[in-house]
């Protein structure tokens, strides 16, 4: 099925907000470096897949379209009780290179391509300038939530870094995602799937 999303820090301490719609965005300390792969995942823990070749800093071309891009989604180690890591991998899979805004995506919930507006807290700090993703290379971005029994589900994740939404492909999932109230946290975008960490 298909989701969306936007990336994430490990730090609980909110050390500012501004609202922006039904989105609660808001600021924490800057994760420490460490690892986002899958378990038994070839290249293992805090390496990018195989066949994933990031993008590269700076460039003129084109901001990329929700066309364009495509968003994966890669299951972290490490979450504890009902808490879920990933790494949102956001790939170029057009024929033309365009670029994305350093910072953070937005994200949002919903299926079917109709997402509305995830309220968010945003962690680490963003880079300046842009982001280009030649065809076939990518960017990625951490998330983290909880998925506690008893808390409500949504349709599934979107993130929007383009012109619009795309949804995210959860590998696996079937029917809604479960996803505790004012939960969702999200990294900056990254060349690396190293720089933010959720792992505890």
């Amino acid at each position: 099925m298909a989701v969306a999303v936007a990336l994430a820090g490990c730090g609980h301490t909110k050390a500012g907000s501004t609202t922006s719609g039904t989105s609660k965005v808001t600021s924490s300390p800057e994760a420490s470096p460490g690892g986002t792969g899958t378990p038994g995942a070839k290249g293992g823990p805090g390496t990018v897949p195989p066949h994933v070749k990031p993008g590269a800093r700076g460039g003129s071309a084109a901001r990329c379209t929700s066309a364009q891009l495509e968003a994966g989604w890669r299951r972290q180690p490490g979450g504890k009780g009902g808490e879920v890591l990933a790494t949102v991998i956001l790939t170029n899979r057009s024929a033309k290179p365009c670029t994305l805004a350093a910072g953070w995506a937005t994200f949002g919930k919903g299926a079917s391509g109709r997402f509305e507006e995830l309220r968010t807290t945003r962690a680490g700090k963003p880079d300046t300038g842009t982001i280009t993703l030649k065809p076939g290379t990518s960017a990625f971005e951490g998330v983290r939530y909880e998925a506690s029994k008893g808390c409500p589900s949504v349709g599934g994740f979107g993130v929007r870094a383009g012109d619009g939404w795309s949804g995210v492909r959860v590998p696996g999932q079937r029917g809604p995602i479960t996803l505790c109230p004012d939960s969702f946290t999200a990294g900056t975008i990254q060349l690396a799937m190293t720089p933010v960490d959720f792992r505890k």
